[in-house]
């Protein structure tokens, strides 16, 4: 059986053994006295520190590393000739209450419920009127909420920054807050229409009856939330068809003032630059860097059907691009290649065309 000890922790700094005041043992197959503080493990006949909390995860393996039980015993013994026996030993009868005496208990702040069941620290403040009022916070702050006890419950009734009429409103309640709770708790329970508080039905030991009452009501707000959330998505849904179509518009107008020599310019479709995405629509790589320049500093672009030749300008304070021409002259290409196939009435080569035989084995 190992020595006798205190529950007092105490760590070896600077020459002095000082008390530690949140410790806990931790317990280990070796018969160690150890305990742990905050991100640390201590060696409680020293006070020095042993390990970390995360290497006492696996002590064994901390402890063979070191040579095993009997060199850590030996460091130990090493280590006690220089800080000497810790008061945990010199004084084992000592408590922790000796050390820490408790704080002295606010009366101001109590541990209650809130209508739900919840528990929550409150604390009392003086009001001119001596009623007793509490808030959820020490500070004073605007929009606090004010509480009242009631039947065990804390019930908020306002705001802070609203006292004044609070004071002026409490003595005027006939039968008290639990009078006027019940008052209106019952006015919703005459209304199938309107929502009764299960809060107030807690505190009145009327919940399931609430639940009962309520249970119609949340079925058609649901409804209600299910009809708008259906709506929204059909507005939704012509929105983007309205985008699309706005934008596919966009792209074939531009495909068509390219080839009719137009100049076009590189306006803001969809949130996305009308060049780039022409681009993109006839999957012609364009360098990341490009990219960036085709969208912040291209302005426009013209082509000349007779001779072939593009011509685009770019805003001032902008550099000259080295792909542009070379890019402009694979997109007249593809637009092109894409009218062709559709004054034939053929779809565009990257698009896969079944012939008659094709389509019969698919069918069959």
């Amino acid at each position: 059986m190992g020595e006798k000890h205190s529950a007092v922790g105490y760590l070896f700094r600077e020459g002095a053994f000082l008390p530690a005041q949140e410790t806990k043992p931790v317990r280990n197959e070796f018969g160690l006295d150890l305990f742990q503080h905050r991100g640390s493990v201590y060696e409680g006949k020293t006070g020095l520190q042993f390990c970390s909390l995360q290497q006492a995860e696996d002590l064994a393996g901390f402890v063979e590393k070191h040579g095993g039980i009997e060199k850590v015993q030996k460091l130990i013994a090493d280590s006690l000739e220089r800080t000497g026996l810790s008061p945990r030993y010199t004084r084992p009868d000592e408590k922790k209450k000796d050390i820490f005496p408790p704080k002295e208990k606010d009366e101001n702040r109590v541990f209650a419920k809130d209508l739900m069941g919840n528990k929550h620290y409150y604390y009392r403040f003086y009001n001119e009127n001596g009623i007793e009022l509490y808030t959820m916070e020490k500070k004073r702050e605007f929009f606090q909420t004010v509480y009242i006890p009631c039947d065990g419950f804390m019930v908020g009734i306002d705001q802070r920054h609203r006292l004044e009429e609070v004071l002026k409103w409490l003595p005027t309640l006939e039968h008290g807050i639990r009078g006027e709770i019940e008052r209106v708790f019952n006015q919703s329970m005459e209304a199938p229409d309107r929502w009764a508080d299960l809060g107030f039905a807690n505190l009145l030991g009327r919940y399931e009856e609430a639940k009962a009452h309520n249970a119609p009501i949340a079925a058609e707000r649901q409804r209600q939330a299910d009809e708008r959330r259906a709506q929204q998505e059909v507005r939704e849904q012509q929105l983007a068809q309205e985008r699309q179509a706005r934008y596919d518009s966009a792209i074939r107008e531009a495909e068509g003032d390219i080839m009719a020599g137009k100049e076009v310019i590189n306006r803001e479709i969809n949130g996305k630059s009308l060049i780039m995405q022409l681009f993109r629509e006839h999957e012609i790589p364009v360098p990341l860097k490009t990219q960036g320049w085709i969208i912040n500093s291209l302005h426009s672009i013209r082509y000349e059907p007779q001779n072939g030749e593009w011509h685009y300008r770019y805003f001032k304070g902008s550099r000259d691009s080295t792909k542009m021409f070379d890019l402009l002259s694979k997109l007249s290409a593809a637009i092109q290649t894409r009218q062709q196939f559709e004054e034939h009435g053929a779809s565009p080569p990257d698009t896969p065309v079944l012939d008659c035989e094709e389509e019969q084995e698919m069918e069959l």
